[in-house]
């Protein structure tokens, strides 16, 4: 006999910092701008493109300037390109898309880049503003174009991510 039991797993899951929302291993993340919801929203018009649902249970507190660490598991494995983004006070996707602190590529499989499993780590050096309400944002637009940066990927199949900190 064997027993099924869930895994917390989205399709990617943000590890450090605290991720905004837990996932339920049934969530693809895939609804702008922060991956809650079941609605696999694309940005595509304003009422999408802003989260106001701040964790004050969930900040991560670093110094303004601090170089990071961020990890994540991509659980399903798709070609395209990572972001990280800023957004100094909210989750709004025009203030992430006016800070990428990181754009790289995304390869085709399952393997991360640090050589245990599927864990992914991108290393950022994070504004030198103070701020109490910011949040970084993590994502991954898996369209198979691993080589153009994502200026804004309103409209695009993407995973999001979302972490609320203070600097």
């Amino acid at each position: 006999m064997f027993l099924l039991i869930p895994v917390a797993l989205a399709h990617v899951g943000l590890e450090s910092p605290e991720p905004r929302y837990e996932t339920d291993g049934f969530s693809a993340n895939k609804s702008c701008p922060c991956g809650t919801g079941a609605n696999d929203t694309l940005c595509s018009n304003a009422a999408e493109r802003s989260d106001p649902n701040r964790d004050a249970t969930r900040v991560t507190t670093y110094t303004a300037g601090e170089t990071i660490t961020i990890s994540a598991h991509e659980v399903i494995g798709h070609s395209g390109r990572w972001r990280v983004a800023f957004d100094e006070d909210g989750a709004d996707m025009s203030d992430f898309n006016s800070n990428i602190l990181l754009d790289i590529e995304a390869p085709p499989g399952g393997a991360g880049n640090t050589g245990i499993g599927d864990l992914w780590e991108f290393v950022v050096t994070l504004p030198n503003t103070p701020c109490d309400n910011c949040t970084l944002q993590l994502i991954q637009v898996m369209n198979g174009n691993t080589v153009d940066l994502v200026p804004d990927p309103t409209g695009m199949s993407t995973y999001y991510q979302c972490a609320d900190i203070a600097l």
